[in-house]
């Protein structure tokens, strides 16, 4: 652990990370490691029990819990869930009566994943959400692709509600914070009061200030708003999920055929993506090019804050990072290379290399892709693509306007690095027409649906 330690160090400043926490699981022993600030301003060091924002993980405890629930026989994952919810609906009638469980576990509903209208800070919240249902439309048909979709784990942290009876926090205690040990893991503000907290940075590395805005709304909280927790409590799930559903304390959680089911691929996500395939909420990977997926985890991310969860069952090893905003994604890409290069001798894949002297008809990809959080306008210049991510108004808090210039990997596939990051991100243009013209753009995990020809 002291390279870790080390490592994380003397790279949180390169990467311009305010602060961090790392903890790891390897060789049956747990490790953990600090650095840096929980806030700019204030310039409090974060110590091994401060509580991060875990944002998406959580979808990773939503399922554990839809899971439980199915193993009670009070869900079931292929039935439309208008079983339990009699009145849901959505703006395309006939994706609303069709819907399942398992489209939304694994990100195949199609509905808009990041509509984000507050429904207030009641215990009533998450059913009030989810009747602003019917507003919502579809950026694809149903089960066509993999779209990540926070709304749809919202509408299932509705369905733990409806089926077994408790109201969404006390339900993630009840089911999964007590159980597993870890009471420090909290849901609400009042709750994480009783701890250190870490707040998120806004802006590009070397340019961060504390956001003004400390938490995402309360009722969007199945889908990562609002959990908090300790590096060390996100290991300790990621063992129970190694360990068949069985938590480090000897608590059964899950069953091991639902550990099972959701480390099944349910979808197939485009090649060179950073995610190979998707089981039920659950990310995983081909690290070592087996044509086996041999690990798992979900990344995490709020605002100001990211998180990354990945475990590895045959090596025995997990890894849990914490950040509080700049180029978090970079960190822990080198952490995890050395960590998982030295416990389970497999690293992350590298992102694709563009080919130089590739051509290509600009023709297929310029327009104008969109979906509720942004969009994407490709435009040809000098002979290349550029991508200007134009924020919604909602959603221009979290990220602002930027231009990336794209390079091509193959006919489908561009990549490119956003200004003041180490990251390439992927840029898949997909489904072509009868003329070529993509009628998706496939980028940041999300599908974007072609608005201008």
């Amino acid at each position: 652990m002291s390279i870790l330690t080390e490592l994380l160090k003397d790279r949180l400043e390169h990467y311009g990370v305010p602060g961090a926490s790392l903890a790891v699981w390897a060789d049956g022993q747990a490790q953990e490691a600090v650095a840096g600030v929980v806030n700019l301003d204030t310039k409090v060091l974060v110590s091994p029990d401060t509580l991060f924002q875990i944002g998406s993980i959580t979808k990773l405890y939503v399922a554990v819990m839809c899971l439980q629930l199915v193993d009670e026989g009070k869900l079931t994952l292929d039935d439309p869930v208008r079983r339990w919810l009699p009145d849901f609906g959505l703006a395309d009638e006939s994706v609303a009566a069709k819907l399942t469980l398992r489209h939304l576990l694994s990100h195949q509903s199609g509905i808009e994943g990041d509509y984000f209208e507050d429904a207030g800070r009641g215990e009533d919240r998450i059913a009030k959400f989810v009747s602003f249902f019917p507003k919502i439309r579809q950026v694809h048909d149903l089960g066509e692709m993999f779209s990540y979709c926070n709304t749809g784990f919202v509408l299932a942290g509705r369905l733990i509600e409806v089926a077994g009876g408790q109201g969404w926090d006390k339900a993630i205690r009840t089911r999964m914070a007590k159980p597993l040990g870890t009471p420090a893991f909290s849901t609400l503000p009042e709750q994480a009061i009783r701890y250190l907290t870490a707040i998120g940075h806004l802006g590009a590395p070397g340019n961060l200030t504390v956001t003004p805005i400390a938490y995402l709304a309360q009722s969007n909280a199945p889908a990562g708003s609002m959990p908090m927790a300790s590096a060390r409590d996100i290991v300790t799930f990621g063992r129970m999920l190694m360990n068949k559903g069985t938590a480090p304390n000897g608590t059964r959680i899950l069953s091991e055929d639902s550990i099972e089911a959701m480390h099944t691929s349910n979808v197939v996500c485009p090649k060179h993506l950073h995610i190979d395939e998707v089981g039920l909420a659950t990310f995983m990977w081909d690290w070592d090019g087996s044509g086996e997926l041999e690990t798992y985890g979900h990344d995490g991310s709020t605002i100001g804050q990211a998180a990354w969860l990945r475990y590895h069952p045959k090596s025995g090893s997990v890894f849990a990072l914490l950040t509080n905003g700049g180029n978090g994604k970079g960190l822990a890409h080198e952490l995890m290379d050395e960590f998982f290069g030295t416990h389970a001798g497999v690293k992350p894949k590298e992102a694709p290399l563009p080919v130089e002297g590739l051509t290509f008809d600009a023709a297929r990809y310029v327009g104008a892709y969109a979906n509720v959080m942004e969009t994407v306008k490709i435009t040809e210049e000098d002979g290349a693509l550029v991508a200007t991510i134009i924020p919604s108004p909602a959603a221009s808090v979290i990220a602002g306007k930027r231009r990336v210039p794209l390079s091509p990997v193959n006919e489908e596939l561009f990549v490119g690095v956003a200004p003041g990051y180490t990251e390439t991100a992927t840029y898949h243009f997909l489904k072509p027409d009868a003329q070529g013209r993509a009628k998706y753009l496939h980028s940041g995990v999300r599908a974007h649906k072609r608005v201008t020809m």
